[in-house]
């Protein structure tokens, strides 16, 4: 009986094996355009493509086949005399997982996940010189190339991406150079956040409000955070912004109003849902660049997290990678931008991808 199990089992992975190439292939097409600050299309220049089956190099203002794959892209792109395009095309599940769930089972859905085939990326979208831009293919639209959200720019740049299609800046939002000169924050001022969950794609606006403040410190929500004017983080009791409250380490990410800089670590254990969550990270922080959100643009300092975090359920301990990028604002004092990423430990799918955005800001 046991060799005939194995017997079965064996023939169903062969059978299964070809549920990727029928459906989709293990490649797709890409067209990358390149342009200036000025918009001006920038063709040939030299692009590399990477992502965790290997490196390709195609050519802007052409279209290339690119390994299909679970993980992002990044694509850098370079042409003489003008800073780099960079971006990294964000893996979404194609139509083709949940046809081999229903005609291949578990053992299609496997083989299409670890062969890359389950996955598309945009089809055609448009870096430009001196931004690192984000595409997002739930965003695409069909026939038109694909602009950036949440573009940084370069040290050298000096015009922002346009916004991907349908993104707009709400007329209440301040100015973020009133910002840097507006002083501490006040009672009544408003921090709005949109938090997205990849995995779901469903969104939600989270707000901070200041009901109280002084020169030193500030509650926002009824206490649920405390802050210190300098931009430390006291307390989080409530992570109403999801993920990127969750990851926050102690003393946030101005302790003692210090500036991130260099690399550090940090572990730390904090709570969702009752359940201890503990984190072990190793943080990287960049040089301040420009960085657009919907709330505006900004100054940002980059800081890369890489490290585990740990799920801690009295009955079960999972561990998986993590990784996530936080783009803190030091005239804000606060984080513009936060994305953070973990497979869980079936490695099918993503227990964490998660993204969070400043969108506004307001002041009563």
């Amino acid at each position: 009986m046991t060799m005939k199990w194995i017997f079965a089992a064996g023939v169903l992975l062969v059978l299964c094996s070809g549920c990727a190439s029928v459906t989709h292939g293990t490649t797709q097409p890409l067209r990358i355009d390149t342009e200036n600050a000025k918009g001006e299309l920038i063709d040939d220049a030299d692009c590399v493509l990477v992502n965790d089956h290997g490196t390709t190099h195609a050519q802007s203002g052409r279209t290339s086949p690119v390994r299909r794959s679970g993980q992002d892209l990044r694509i850098t792109c370079t042409s003489p005399g003008l800073p780099e395009a960079s971006g990294r095309l964000v893996s979404r599940a194609n139509a083709g997982l949940a046809g081999n769930l229903i005609i291949g089972g578990g053992i299609g859905a496997l083989v299409d996940h670890n062969s890359g085939a389950a996955y598309t990326y945009p089809s055609w979208v448009r870096l430009v010189f001196g931004y690192d831009g984000l595409f997002d293919r739930r965003n695409e639209q069909q026939g038109s190339a694909m602009a950036a959200a949440g573009s940084v720019g370069s040290e050298s740049s000096a015009s922002p991406v346009p916004s991907a299609p349908g993104a707009t800046t709400p007329a209440a939002t301040v100015n973020p150079s009133q910002a840097a000169s507006r002083g501490p924050v006040r009672s009544g001022d408003t921090f709005d956040y949109l938090v997205t969950d990849r995995m779901t794609g469903r969104s939600q606006t989270v707000l901070l409000r200041a009901d109280r403040a002084d020169d030193k410190q500030i509650s926002f929500n009824n206490g649920a955070r405390i802050e210190k004017q300098n931009g430390e983080v006291v307390s989080i009791v409530t992570a109403i912004a999801g993920e990127l409250d969750l990851a926050t380490p102690p003393g946030g990410w101005m302790p003692g109003g210090r500036l991130p800089r260099g690399s550090w670590g940090t572990a730390f254990t904090t709570r969702m849902s009752g359940v201890p969550v503990h984190y072990d990270l190793v943080a990287n922080a960049d040089r301040e660049r420009p960085i657009r959100t919907p709330a505006g643009e900004f100054r940002a300092i980059r800081i890369d997290l890489r490290g585990w975090v740990e799920n801690r359920n009295s009955r079960l301990v999972s561990q998986a990678p993590y990784e996530a990028i936080v783009w803190f604002s030091p005239e804000l004092r606060r984080v513009v931008r936060f994305e953070a990423k973990a497979p869980s430990p079936n490695n099918l799918v993503s227990s964490i991808n998660e993204v969070a955005e400043l969108t506004r800001i307001g002041r009563d």
